[in-house]
């Protein structure tokens, strides 16, 4: 890592500009991506550009949407009244991610662009249908979280291209984010899944499983159930924990196996729902 060059930009352009340049890569808490340095995952990193001291730090409301920058800690969002108010999974989720002093310093904006399958904040994005906020060279675009994510640690970021934060419908929702780890703090998940429900004059429900395939799933079959349910009685929760089980679609590794990843997908959709109704 001596060898490796760094820069702190202090404006979006000039990041831009200098992560389009070969092996240049981002970092901002740092949590991730440090631990990937020093066991040799990019063996040809040239340099490190911080992107910290750019303007992406913000929790506003823009019209019909809430946008959180990338560059807010897992704490900033934790502590945001407006997450809290109209997004409780996402502060939940949030709350999951390493130890308080992880917390302290990671980013929404990392923990996303890391693209693990494995990832906390993710399915809760999911859950509530953000989009991407992404600033590069040549100008802005968004793309749905569930169209963002390409494969275990790929996305559709390019080159010279970064996460400028994430745009939230504003509806009040309410909901449930469970974790299943080797222990309560600082363990990778070896399944998560996010619920959120909200009424648009019908009630609605969002759920999306993580660790159980290459990128965060979406349970639409559980979904479409629960809206045409109505009442969710003990019959009806089975079966939406049996179309959680299917949706999964995990590995077995050395965190956990395939066969407990799909049991359990179902069994915290049934919490998770329990916990909401």
């Amino acid at each position: 890592m001596s060898s490796i060059s760094f820069f702190r930009p202090a404006t979006p352009s000039e990041a831009c500009e200098l992560l389009a340049k070969p092996n240049h890569l981002a970092i901002a808490g740092g949590t991730d991506l440090i631990v990937k340095l020093r066991n040799g995952l990019f063996p040809n990193a040239a340099a490190l550009v911080d992107i910290s001291a750019l303007p992406f730090k913000s929790i506003r409301k823009e019209g019909d949407r809430l946008i959180i920058g990338s560059g807010c800690t897992m704490s900033s969002v934790i502590a945001s009244p407006e997450v809290n108010e109209y997004f409780p999974v996402l502060a939940k989720a949030a709350s999951t991610v390493g130890a308080t002093q992880i917390r302290n310093a990671a980013t929404l904006g990392g923990n996303v662009a890391n693209a693990s399958p494995a990832g906390d904040t993710i399915p809760a994005l999911f859950a509530l249908e953000a989009e991407v906020l992404i600033v590069g060279q040549t100008g802005k675009r968004k793309v749905a979280i569930d169209e963002f994510f390409t494969g275990p640690g790929r996305s559709v970021l390019k080159a010279g291209e970064l996460i400028e934060g994430f745009a939230l419908p504003l509806r009040k929702t309410v909901g449930a984010f469970l974790k299943l780890g080797e222990r309560r703090a600082h363990a990778i998940s070896k399944i998560n899944l996010a619920l959120s429900v909200f009424n648009d004059g019908q009630k609605r429900y969002r759920i999306a499983i993580g660790s159980a395939a290459p990128t965060v799933l979406r349970c639409k079959s559980a979904e479409e159930l629960l809206e045409k349910a109505g009442e969710i009685d003990a019959a009806t929760l089975e079966k939406a924990a049996e179309f959680a089980c299917e949706t999964a679609k995990p590995i077995s590794d050395v965190r956990s196996s395939k066969s407990y990843r799909k049991q359990m997908a179902g069994v915290l959709l049934k919490r998770a729902l329990k916990a909401v109704i």
